[in-house]
């Protein structure tokens, strides 16, 4: 199986698509019987620059590598040099250009076989108060998080509407960032405090989320779709001594466990990620987040469709306790996108007759 690699990306997950890239040099240069041969390698710099390195059958090569051997295109040429090479793109873009809707975008616009999911899908996940929204209406067994979303553009309205209806311990979070970055807790909002807030986030964020700070045991259930099939992966409970997991927290790395997971609370958790995951219409695999309180209320934090798949990710953890690995996920990818094309097609044709 040939296929293209895609990482990097302008977002603040930068690092962590390198680190998974890196990752999966490893994995795919160990297995020799995965039957897995990428041609291509993109990148795209912090900056925006594209970098392609065509490969001649040697051994994948890390990052640092990588960079002293592409070459260097202008990042308008992504999607000419992708459907002229028509090989399936494994993307390992994360937050803004990989989970935000935009490379999905493009793939669906230039018919750009991928594991990009659907353009809708990766918009609305980009979205933490609009898919907070929509899986709490899907999932009414859900105890939906006190929020309010505050717009830069209408910061006087949305503070007011924070110090009206939230009181006491509250986490204020940028909307569309990933990795929980700029994301803290105060004990008490504050019209200064909130002000402050926006300020610090604005060059990264057009809007914010306060919410109510929920006390409980966090836990995250990856997913793994087999065309319309949706296997919920082992529910790992999330060991956090501080009881708060931000970006710092998040980058000294994160430990789970397996076994300390309910019988009927693992299950309330599968059944609520398998819904989810199937209204968003997840392409291959993804990750959902929640938190548990005192009282067993689950209460939905967000899904990621491009979970972590570094050496280290809570994901990578997931699949290795269910028996699986990198390799499968790609080629599962690979049989889904060419299942669906599939579908397109007679979709296609179907439609062609009415007309």
């Amino acid at each position: 199986m040939q296929l293209a690699l895609l990482y990097g990306g302008r977002s603040v997950e930068h690092g962590g698509s390198i680190a998974m890239y890196n990752h999966l040099t490893d994995v795919l240069n160990d297995a020799s019987n995965a039957n897995i041969s990428p041609v291509s390698i993109y990148y795209i710099s912090r900056s925006g620059d594209l970098l392609r390195l065509a490969l001649d059958w040697d051994r994948l090569p890390k990052h640092e590598e990588f960079a002293t051997r592409a070459e260097k295109h202008p990042l308008t040429s992504l999607a000419h040099l992708l459907k002229s090479e028509g090989l399936f793109v494994f993307s390992l873009l994360q937050g803004q250009d990989g989970e935000d809707g935009q490379i999905q975008a493009v793939a669906q616009f230039h018919d750009i076989p991928g594991s990009f999911g659907d353009k809708t899908a990766a918009m609305l996940s980009a979205d933490k108060y609009l898919q907070g929204v929509v899986a709490n209406r899907l999932c009414p067994e859900l105890t939906p998080i006190p929020t309010v979303q505050v717009s830069q553009g209408n910061l006087e309205a949305g503070i007011t509407e924070a110090l009206h209806h939230l009181a006491g311990p509250c986490v204020l979070k940028p909307n569309t960032l990933g990795g929980s970055f700029l994301t803290e807790w105060t004990d008490e909002l504050s019209d200064c405090g909130l002000r402050s807030y926006s300020k610090r986030i604005a060059p990264y964020d057009a809007s914010f989320l306060v919410q109510q700070r929920i006390v409980g045991t966090e836990y995250t259930c990856g997913v793994l779709i087999d065309h319309q099939e949706i296997m919920p992966l082992p529910i790992a409970r999330i060991n956090n001594p501080s009881g708060f997991l931000g970006y710092d927290q998040k980058k000294q790395g994160v430990s789970v466990d397996f076994q300390n997971v309910h019988d009927m609370l693992r299950t309330r958790i599968a059944s609520i990620s398998t819904k989810i995951a199937r209204e968003f219409r997840l392409h291959t695999f993804g990750r959902l987040d929640f938190i548990v309180d005192e009282q067993q209320r689950v209460h939905f934090f967000e899904v990621n469709v491009v979970p972590g798949l570094s050496a280290s990710s809570m994901f990578i953890k997931m699949l290795a306790k269910a028996g699986f690995d990198l390799p499968h996920v790609i080629r599962l990818a690979a049989s889904n996108e060419a299942y669906r094309r599939h579908r397109e097609e007679i979709r296609k044709i179907e439609t062609s007759r009415i007309c």
